[in-house]
């Protein structure tokens, strides 16, 4: 299902019921709310088959209310498994849910493991903006909503503009605030420090053209944009927030700066925009983070042995 359903629609719980009997899975994995609900829906009218739910987010940003979680505890009461992106994410899916804790698993994510020429792609974006070959490049990647924090972002880069004008931030993405967003960074009169690109596809590229990357989030699961930059051997700058300490080690592969503390953020993203050795290591330390942890073989093995053990017990009950 690519896109929430406004409305529930019996035809389509039919419809599941029907897929499901012709082609008879051992395992039927949900990944999202509304595949939850019709296929919790749809398991009364068929033979027991063990439900998997993947769990991608902090579930207690998005229930609202005592009767959302009511109706999403008897949900889960009808899956037999849970497994998490992250530690974090599964401590809050248990407390939120009241969860049994044996029924879930942490199975982390796989992230493409493609390593893009970083050298091709700076000079690509530099030559696309018209900026120096001095000029460092802070990437953000991510919808233009509230909970992204942009403002966060041009509050930092205000700062870095009146004292290190070749540090230029990049934004990707689109959403509800994007026109605010670009207004108000004329209004500050950064057009020639931070730049909007809208949506694009080639974000591989775009993280490999970073210097750096930087997450403000409000709020976050376990952000695999973290892990993405990761592969392209590019340090982050976050904010402490949701699942951030399970992707970035603080010191480590980028830095984590709680209490969203700007004066340290912009410290950091100035450090890190005036040391290519300390950027090569923090960088080759995600790298090396995410080939061990999130490299998607590994991911596609976790499932596997979780599947064929719901499948014993269900050979066995």
């Amino acid at each position: 299902m690519s896109e929430k359903s406004k409305s529930f629609s019996p035809l389509l719980v039919k419809k599941i019921v029907k897929l499901v009997k012709e082609t008879s899975p051992d395992i039927i994995q949900c990944n999202g709310s509304d595949t939850l609900k019709y296929m919790v829906t749809a398991s009364f009218f068929l033979p027991k088959t063990p439900i998997v739910y993947r769990n991608i987010s902090m579930i207690s940003n998005w229930l609202r209310g005592v009767p959302h979680k009511f109706l999403y505890q008897y949900f889960f009461k009808r899956i037999d498994h849970v497994s998490s992106v992250g530690k974090q994410a599964v401590e809050d899916f248990i407390k939120t849910c009241k969860y049994p804790r044996e029924k879930t698993s942490v199975i982390r994510r796989g992230i493409p493991m493609r390593e893009i020429n970083r050298e091709v792609s700076k000079q690509k974006l530099l030559s696309s903006l018209d900026l120096s070959e001095g000029d460092k490049i802070i990437m953000h990647i991510g919808n233009f909503s509230p909970e992204k924090n942009h403002i966060f972002l041009i509050d930092v880069f205000t700062k870095i503009a009146s004292t290190h004008q070749n540090i230029k931030l990049v934004c990707v993405g689109d959403g509800i605030l994007f026109e605010e967003i670009k207004e108000e960074i004329s209004r500050r009169g950064l057009n020639n420090t931070i730049f909007l690109l809208g949506f694009r596809k080639d974000i591989l590229e775009m993280l490999s053209a970073a210097d750096c990357f930087v997450l403000p989030s409000l709020v976050e699961g376990v952000p695999g944009v973290v892990l993405e930059a990761a592969v392209q051997k590019v340090p982050t700058v976050a904010t402490n927030v949701g699942g951030v300490k399970e992707v970035l080690k603080n010191g480590v592969t980028g830095y984590i700066i709680n209490d969203f503390n700007k004066d340290f953020f912009t410290e950091k993203l100035i450090t890190l925009a005036n040391h290519s050795q300390l950027r090569k290591e923090l960088g080759q330390n995600a790298y090396d983070l995410a080939i061990e942890e999130y490299n998607p073989e590994k991911n596609a093995r976790d499932f596997e042995t979780l599947y064929l053990r719901l499948i014993r017990q269900k050979s066995v009950t």
